[in-house]
């Protein structure tokens, strides 16, 4: 495969575009706790569900409307271009205490990361192939995502703080000091970003953020207000986008062309996700939405593994993911644990490069996904 197809240098041509509001959002809300309900009419900022998790951010609509639909999947808003919105928070008066921590989680922040640490480090590489949020924002949004940063410190009090940028880039970012790392894709995960930072594997006195994150964190410490849309790179521009925001909306908006048995991806090229239907919204966590052109590559198939080992020569994670799928084929889902289910990265090079096109990410997800719905994950 060449090796430009793993490279995470990009190219930037133009700032932020806005998407235009759209006459209907679709919210994932699947597995969240519901705040409102059919027939309720809510203002721009509003929130509709929280995480189940306890250190889960909110979820909160981008524009005002009427809720129309609720099912166990979405929650469907016909937007009435309203302009009441709801009252900002007074972050700013807030110290590094639970008060605090609680609003970020109200506004839509997930604070798991948020606690003590000698060492922060923040990822500024972008997330994947072809994606170029992470630079974006380092280019165009510096102020925000120091506002961020300064936030975060409260919680963290770093002893040194490190932004990760790609060799050669010139971002920088006060109150940090930076350092570099190769743009080669799976470079950019979290955890291989931290050990080229410290030189370790999972050290336990380091925190690491997105510059994603630290931008969401940014914009709720100076406006007060919730997070209600994401930041995608989409055919070469990035744009940001209410959550919500159905897929077909933003095709149309663009004039992209979608045939029979393309797919479209939201995500990234190796940990995306082909969309089922494209009413489908915008998820927090999209920084990315490609349409793969039928016959671009193999198709995926449940073919038998022919042990050509492509899949472990790859895996940043030193793991078999070729025997974590072929346990959890037969719903082993306990050996396919013992046997590093959960030193995954989800990547996605196993099935990029599986010579027999299994889907191998989609069962490794699958397995992670039955061990947490019983209580067994590790």
């Amino acid at each position: 495969m060449h090796k430009t197809q793993y490279s995470l240098r990009t190219d930037l041509n133009n700032g932020i575009i806005e998407i235009p509001a759209p006459a209907e959002l679709n919210v994932q809300v699947r597995n969240l706790v519901m705040k409102t309900s059919k027939g309720k009419t809510l203002a721009a900022g509003e929130m509709i569900a929280e995480h189940p998790s306890k250190l889960g951010g909110a979820y909160h609509t981008p524009l005002s409307g009427k809720v129309v639909k609720v099912n166990y999947h979405n929650l469907t808003i016909k937007c009435d271009g309203g302009e009441e919105a709801v009252a900002p928070v007074d972050i700013a008066s807030m110290g590094p205490g639970k008060e605090l921590l609680r609003s970020l989680q109200d506004l839509g922040i997930g604070v798991a990361p948020l606690s003590g640490a000698e060492i922060l480090v923040i990822n500024g590489l972008n997330p994947e192939p072809g994606v170029s949020v992470a630079e974006q924002l380092l280019k165009g949004e510096r102020e925000l995502l120091e506002d961020g940063l300064k936030l975060v410190k409260k919680f963290i009090v770093p002893v040194k703080t490190v932004l990760a940028v790609a060799e050669g880039a010139p971002y920088k970012l006060a109150g940090s000091e930076t350092q570099t790392v190769k743009p080669k894709y799976p470079n950019s995960l979290d955890a291989l970003v931290v050990k080229a930072v410290t030189g370790k594997e999972f050290p336990s006195n380091t925190k690491v953020i997105s510059v994603m994150d630290l931008y969401h964190i940014g914009r709720i410490a100076r406006t007060g207000l919730p997070m209600t849309h994401t930041v995608m790179t989409i055919i070469g521009n990035n744009y940001r986008v209410p959550l919500g925001t159905p897929i077909r909306h933003i095709i149309d908006h663009l004039g992209m062309s979608v045939e029979p048995h393309d797919k479209v991806v939201l995500g990234g090229p190796f940990r995306g996700e082909a969309v089922y239907s494209l009413d489908e919204g915008v998820k927090k966590g999209d920084y990315g939405l490609f349409v793969v052109p039928a016959g671009s590559f193999p198709p995926v198939e449940d073919a038998a593994c022919i042990n050509c080992g492509e899949c472990v020569l790859f895996c940043p994670g030193r793991i078999q993911a070729n025997l974590i799928a072929r346990y959890v084929e037969f719903e082993r889902f306990e050996m396919a644990e013992k046997h590093g289910l959960n030193s995954c990265f989800e990547c996605g090079l196993c099935a990029f490069n599986c010579v027999a096109r299994k889907p191998l990410l989609q069962y490794i997800r699958f397995a992670k996904a039955q061990l947490k719905a019983r209580g067994e994950k590790a």
